[in-house]
């Protein structure tokens, strides 16, 4: 892939990253500027996770409002939220000027509405590890959102990028890579548009998640092995 056309990719990373990375040392995060709903019952969740190389700080939710509500209600308050999708999950998003990313994942319930309110400080180091680092990706890609989960008993991570292959050559591309490293194919389908590969190696999973959008391939990687 040429510089130009990678330079292209970058605003849909952007986009799937929910925001941009400020490198802004003075950046700051305050969980009592966060909208809550007053119907919302909260819960730590997501202790020891890093989004972006930053440590989050989460809370579980749940409302017996619809996601019709929830979502007026952070259009509202935030007047131009960034939205996205992360499945199940539906998301919304507003990074502040003082570099904090907020985020609200939401899906409906039979009784109203679930999710998780997310915050996450942007300031960051340069001599910090790349994003997407150790992971098997196409050479185009772009890493929009790099998570990692550890909760003592077993790590996970959950890794967002953007490429200019075509799905078919994505769903290619980690067939062939993943099986030179000793991964197998244990099951495969497609759900709507989204093609689905679980691959594993003993107890651990490796699952690629291929979208097709408008001019190029969202993958979502999702990774768990036991510690």
């Amino acid at each position: 892939m040429n510089l130009k056309s990678k330079r292209a990719l970058w605003p849909h990373a952007l986009a799937l990253a929910l925001g941009y990375a400020a490198d802004n040392v003075n950046a700051r995060c305050d969980w009592e500027d966060f909208p809550v709903m007053s119907t919302m019952t909260l819960a730590p969740v997501l202790g020891n996770t890093t989004h972006n190389r930053q440590q989050i700080i989460a809370k579980e939710f749940r409302t017996p409002d619809s996601k019709d509500s929830l979502e007026r209600y952070y259009w509202r308050r935030w007047q131009a939220p960034i939205p996205s999708a992360l499945p199940p999950w539906e998301q919304l998003s507003l990074m502040t000027d003082t570099g904090c990313l907020m985020t609200v994942q939401y899906q409906p319930t039979d009784t109203g509405t679930t999710g998780r309110l997310i915050m996450s400080n942007f300031a960051q180091s340069s001599s910090m590890p790349a994003l997407g680092q150790s992971l098997v990706m196409p050479d185009d890609a772009i890493v929009a959102s790099d998570t990692i989960m550890d909760d003592g008993v077993k790590s996970g991570r959950v890794v967002i990028l953007a490429s200019a292959m075509t799905p078919d050559e994505v769903s290619r591309f980690y067939t062939r890579q993943l099986r030179s490293e000793g991964w197998a194919l244990e099951h495969e389908w497609n759900q709507d548009e989204t093609h689905v590969m679980v691959f594993r190696d003993g107890p651990a999973l490796y699952n690629v998640l291929i979208t097709p959008a408008a001019d190029f391939t969202q993958i979502l990687i999702n990774t768990e092995e036991p510690n």
